[in-house]
């Protein structure tokens, strides 16, 4: 079973190939747009098919996907994230303690461990996934341990951001139903959207029909 670690780290693993999506030709859409050809003679069907404009899906993707993400460590690090030490002023060259204060409140506000609400470089969806995975790993740092309830709320978040990233890559194979009853009476469905050849499967006695079949 995937954990929420590898779910995270799938997104942190694929979202520049998301990123360079955006200017290039947009890939395969799924139910392909050549459905009809491909139900009409099998071999017909194209897997290369580039017609569906799918890059502003690639945008959408990296859009929610985000939000979700900075979202999710927003409410995180408002839970378990230590303020930081309120600035201090030293009162001048011989105040040595207040030197030592000011000094550690700046560290302290610049940890890089801590995660930042408001505008700022790290605030990007793969940094929130990998400041999320030091906070399931109980990494050192300005903060209190995860409860359950973080646990569970990092978990779904993750999982569906790690579905909708393979989902835009065609990183994984999907089914959809056509609508037509196989020899057996099962209902038919088309695997494909994960850049190998599709094929028309019974979901009941498991027959099988590839492109490749009939160009033998």
């Amino acid at each position: 079973m995937t954990t929420t670690a590898e779910h995270l780290q799938t997104v942190v693993t694929h979202w520049q190939d998301l990123e360079g999506l955006r200017t290039t030709r947009p890939h395969d859409a799924w139910p392909p747009p050549s459905l009809n050809t491909y139900l009409r003679t099998l071999d017909e069907y194209d897997p290369q098919d580039r017609s569906a404009p799918v890059r502003l899906h690639i945008v959408d993707t990296i859009r929610t996907v985000e939000a979700a993400l900075l979202t999710l460590a927003d409410q995180t690090a408002s839970d378990v994230q230590r303020p930081a030490v309120t600035r201090i002023r030293s009162a001048g060259p011989g105040d040595t303690v207040g030197l030592r204060l000011a000094t550690m409140s700046l560290a302290d506000a610049a940890d890089p461990a801590r995660w930042h609400y408001t505008t700022h470089p790290t605030r990007t969806a793969p940094h929130a996934c990998v400041w999320l995975q030091h906070r399931l790993q109980g990494a050192p740092g300005p903060f209190r341990p995860l409860l359950g309830l973080h646990h569970d709320r990092i978990a779904t978040v993750a999982q569906g951001a790690a579905q909708r990233v393979e989902h835009a890559l065609g990183l994984t194979r999907r089914e959809t139903p056509i609508g037509r009853a196989c020899a057996c009476g099962g209902g038919l469905v088309l695997e494909g959207g994960d850049g190998r050849p599709p094929a028309m499967r019974c979901g009941s006695c498991g027959w099988t029909h590839r492109p490749a079949d009939t160009a033998a």
